[in-house]
């Protein structure tokens, strides 16, 4: 029973927060999304780092941490084309340590180092793309932080009820294939529901759009958010840890909560920067 309500408090502080910020980035700023997103780079960073451990020199560590606290404010105060110079910088800085630093640099600390790079600053940068879209930036958001709790209660529930044949067993032991259909037909909902709430106009002004395209941006989207959580599980069981992290008692660290969310961020990016 106390498991049960740390999970609830933690959950509810999760939906809370998401919901302030998205709400404060309409009424107020949309750089105000950026808050959440550097959050997600700090922490991710750091459970990142210290899951990789001697896997990762000094320096190494130090670079990481340094992408991760500058990429954020730079793309946010100066734009998407200073923040690919830094992350070119970067990997360049990683390339030259193997020079530099030769005795103690080995390909594993050059590949974990670049592995801390991209995940999850790097991968992250979309999600800063997609909040300053021009056009239509609150609904990809809205498909991005949406689905993925659908798809994940859509997975628990269904999964519980007719359990059967695992999905991945080896990565992930509990996941099923019936739960796969259930997250599908969750990222499902969540679709229809985006398009209730804001293309036709329930809730936000309407900015129309077929129904059909929602539904798919949700199926695609719960495919990408339990590909990004097996991702994660495959990351762990690699390292031989549990969690990522303990921020949110109960649902682990920063990225046991955002791997499937930084998944979907690139397809939604993708769809809505070069076709819609």
């Amino acid at each position: 029973m106390k498991d049960f309500f740390v999970r609830l408090i933690s959950s509810t502080f999760i939906v809370i927060s998401t919901v302030g910020f998205f709400f404060l980035r309409q009424l107020v700023d949309f750089r105000l999304m950026y808050i959440p997103i550097y959050a997600f780079c700090l922490f991710g960073t750091f459970e990142m780092t210290r899951a990789l451990g001697d896997r990762l020199t000094p320096f190494d560590k130090c670079l990481a941490y340094a992408y991760a606290l500058t990429a954020t404010p730079v793309f946010c105060f100066v734009g998407v084309k200073a923040v690919l110079a830094i992350s070119l910088a970067a990997i360049l800085l990683v390339l030259f340590s193997m020079v530099f630093d030769f005795e103690k640099t080995t390909i594993e600390n050059a590949a974990c180092a670049f592995f801390a790079l991209v995940y999850p600053t790097a991968i992250l940068i979309p999600m800063m793309c997609v909040n300053a879209l021009s056009e239509h930036s609150f609904i990809a958001l809205l498909l991005i932080f949406g689905v993925a709790p659908f798809a994940d209660s859509g997975a628990y529930m269904i999964g519980s009820v007719f359990k059967g044949p695992k999905l991945c067993e080896k990565v992930s032991p509990k996941k099923t294939i019936s739960g796969a259909i259930g997250g599908l037909l969750g990222g499902a909902l969540a679709g229809f529901l985006v398009w209730i709430c804001y293309a036709k106009g329930l809730i936000f002004s309407s900015v129309g759009g077929d129904l059909a395209f929602y539904l798919v941006m949700g199926v695609i989207g719960a495919v990408l958010t339990m590909l990004g959580d097996l991702i994660e599980g495959a990351i762990k069981r690699k390292l031989n840890i549990k969690d990522m992290g303990k921020l949110f008692p109960g649902h682990g660290g920063m990225l046991d909560r955002i791997d499937g969310n930084m998944i979907n961020t690139i397809f939604v990016f993708l769809v809505f920067s070069c076709i819609v």
